[in-house]
């Protein structure tokens, strides 16, 4: 079993201080709504921002919207092999069924969250989406109890399928739900370790889907992995003969065009006049 946790992931509402700032109280108006209950947005608050600590990276749930849509839509999660955390900068966990569909519209997806942090598990008739308050990552991570790894740039360079294989027992993948900088929880000494995938920097849903296929990958066995491989295209099947013969053209024409001039009279395909 993968647990994939999105940690100190941007994902809250518009704090008491710039509650009355304008570009707030218009995104607010405009819904319907009070500026104390709707999601921080860095493309609509920008300016309102400025005037708190970490502005730069804070008002991004869309991170928390695309890499949610990844993962439960993959093979893993509807395979039974999942299972789904997000913690936030102010430490709120939230956890998902693995039968959760959230909504692949942003809008919709951002109304959803605005009455889970209202209502603390949504929908109210069956609750798929369940919140916990005043719960930090390390906090989190205990109650897992399986060995954690951080997904970070800068940390082991490794090829992570390879790692999988080799790992026994359940697992928690930490990946960074923030869009630039470094994690606000002490991750080196939380988890087990810090591993990098690739050379470059990767957004959080890329890592997602890398992690997330790998590990999968990683339980299938070896024949399974090389015949899909093979599959995919880095060997080509043999092309069968064809069932007229083997040879070039002209070998398979020669015996024909020798009966043909067998049967065919002495002089009668010479022009009228030759010898």
């Amino acid at each position: 079993m993968l647990t994939l946790v999105l940690a100190d992931t941007e994902l809250e509402r518009v704090p008491v201080e710039i509650q009355r700032h304008p570009s707030v109280r218009a995104s607010a108006r405009k819904r319907g709504r009070s500026p104390a209950s709707i999601l921080l947005e860095s493309s609509l608050h920008h300016p309102a921002l400025r005037k708190v600590p970490d502005g730069e990276r804070r008002g991004r749930p869309d991170i928390a919207h695309i890499v949610l849509v990844v993962a439960l839509d993959s093979i893993l999660n509807l395979e039974g092999g999942l299972r789904l955390f997000v913690h936030t900068r102010n430490d709120e966990v939230i956890q998902f069924a693995p039968e959760t569909r959230i909504p692949k519209n942003y809008t919709r997806f951002v109304g959803l969250m605005e009455d889970l942090f209202e209502k603390g598990e949504v929908p109210e008739d069956s609750p798929l989406i369940r919140m916990d308050r005043g719960v930090t990552l390390k906090e989190l991570l205990a109650k897992l109890g399986a060995e954690a790894w951080t997904f970070a740039e800068g940390g082991e360079t490794v090829d992570v399928r390879r790692e999988f294989s080799r790992h026994t027992g359940d697992l928690v993948a930490v990946i960074g739900g923030f869009p630039h900088g470094t994690f606000r929880s002490p991750v080196a000494t939380i988890t087990k370790r810090t591993v990098s995938i690739h050379p470059k920097p990767l957004k959080a849903w890329t890592t997602a889907a890398e992690v997330l296929t790998a590990y999968r990958r990683s339980l299938l066995p070896a024949e399974v992995t090389e015949a899909g491989a093979v599959a995919g295209g880095r060997e080509r099947p043999a092309r069968r003969a064809s069932a007229r013969g083997t040879g070039t053209r002209a070998t398979r024409r020669a015996p024909q065009a020798a009966a043909r001039k067998r049967r065919t009279p002495r002089g009668a395909d010479r022009p009228p006049g030759t010898a």
